[in-house]
């Protein structure tokens, strides 16, 4: 018997609704459905509640959200292997696959074998302070070192393979996948990159000088970020897929390379990557002013 789990964003009323849908569609297809237990108790299944753990080990993991909800199960469901498929209910959606109207649609074509998956690159981010580990993290978008509130600028020193490549002076820096260059480091001014192509992508923020510019480096190499301070105790923090977070201290060392697994995206339609830069970001569109 097939296990899908589904994976809804629980704020929207939407997604919550097409659960309920899809769970009773897939039963009488004599599929098994695994939600988490909040999800159970909020769209009154509770035959279906399952831990986090079993929902992600399930044969398809279908999320019903934006990319923000894509990218937090994202991250459970890649060191499982198991493949996701993403419901866009969210703005964009770059990272989702299907429409809501066509959910069912999706689920049959992956019952069926009709589909192939797109392997994407993890990011991997390490934390060290004086030698010592403090924090490992794992994202498929961007990990961003940044400053605080505050409107002072960073200092942070960049390496690429251990060779040093410049201090950039600025608000922060982004590492992006090419999965998240068409996210956070797209609106700082970075490039677009296709997903498979195998590089990183470093953004400055807002950098004090108009002659920093991202850099695209090969993803076999381990990016070092660290902040070097000209004040006394700055917030500095950093974040990865703008979900999971970390304060820094000066001279802390971040390192960001790829995971030793990837995320599985499935593809139901032969659409390509332009294709979805056409739609979705309205790429080369003309725009009317107001």
């Amino acid at each position: 018997m097939k296990t899908i789990g589904l994976a809804p964003n629980p704020h929207k009323s939407d997604a919550m609704q097409l659960t309920v849908e899809l769970a009773d569609w897939l039963a009488e297809k004599n599929v098994r459905v695994l939600v988490s237990e909040e999800i159970a108790a909020g769209i009154g299944r509770p035959r279906l509640a399952a831990t986090e753990s079993d929902v992600v080990g399930a044969d398809l993991l279908m999320v019903l959200g934006g990319d923000g909800t894509m990218l937090r199960w994202g991250r459970l469901a890649a060191p499982r292997g198991t493949p996701l498929v993403g419901v866009n209910f969210g703005q964009y959606g770059f990272i989702t696959e299907t429409h809501p109207t066509n959910a069912k649609t999706a689920l049959a074509k992956f019952l069926d074998g009709d589909y192939s998956l797109s392997e994407r690159v993890v990011l991997k981010a390490t934390v060290t302070r004086e030698m010592e580990l403090i924090g490992t993290y794992y994202g498929l978008n961007d990990v961003v070192v940044s400053k605080g509130p505050f409107a002072r600028m960073l200092g942070l020193r960049t390496y690429a393979g251990n060779k040093f490549i410049v201090n950039y002076t600025a608000d922060g820096i982004i590492i992006a996948s090419p999965t998240g260059s068409t996210a956070y480091s797209l609106s700082a001014g970075g490039p677009v990159v296709h997903p498979g192509v195998s590089v990183f992508i470093i953004t400055p923020i807002c950098p004090h000088t108009m002659n920093a510019r991202s850099l695209v480096v090969p993803d076999t190499e381990t990016v070092q970020i660290i902040p070097d301070c000209a004040e006394a105790n700055p917030e500095i923090m950093v974040t990865v897929d703008g979900q999971l977070g970390e304060h820094l201290a000066c001279g802390d060392k971040v390192e960001v390379g790829k995971a030793d697994f990837t995320a599985k995206l499935v593809q139901l339609e032969p659409q390509s990557f332009y294709t979805k830069l056409q739609r979705r970001l309205r790429w080369g569109e003309r725009l009317s002013g107001g």
